[in-house]
């Protein structure tokens, strides 16, 4: 008899070290990489001009032509069918954007494609390469760019 309790006592301890034991669920938490949107770097030379970031004041003239996109430089052709660099207000900042995939221009909430007129305020410069006015155009983009005379395109439009 005291053989069958020891086995029998044998048997209940053997079970119940031996009995499953139950894992615990972890829970796996699933890191989703964020895509980062990549915009590609413009090759297109945008060149601006100086105006007072308080006043922001433009000149009251009449700029007018076709706007023109050829070897990554923007261009207006005026009616004398010349080509001027086109040069865009400096501030208000973001006034002016450029989208080099659809090569159009948004030109203070207005969009311009490639060949579109404008008639606008603003005024006409010269630009004489290696001098004090023309160091500040060529430090804009490139000097390719930068034809004789600059068309100063301001935001007032017809």
């Amino acid at each position: 008899m005291q053989k069958s309790l020891l086995a029998l006592a044998s048997l209940f301890l053997v079970g119940c070290t031996t009995a499953p034991v139950a894992t615990s669920v972890e829970s796996v938490v699933v890191i989703k990489p964020v895509q980062e949107v990549v915009e590609p770097e413009p090759k297109t030379s945008i060149f601006t001009y100086y105006v007072d970031p308080i006043h922001q004041s433009q000149a009251a003239s009449i700029v007018r032509g076709n706007f023109v996109w050829r070897d990554h430089c923007l261009y207006l052709i005026g009616s004398d069918r010349k080509f001027y660099t086109a040069a865009f207000p400096e501030f208000p900042k973001g006034i002016v954007t450029w989208d080099e995939a659809t090569k159009t221009l948004n030109l203070n909430g207005r969009i311009f494609n490639m060949g579109d007129y404008i008639s606008t305020n603003g005024s006409y410069k010269r630009y004489a390469p290696n001098t004090v006015g023309g160091a500040e155009y060529e430090k804009q983009g490139d000097k390719k760019c930068l034809t004789p005379s600059i068309a100063k395109i301001g935001t007032f439009f017809d």
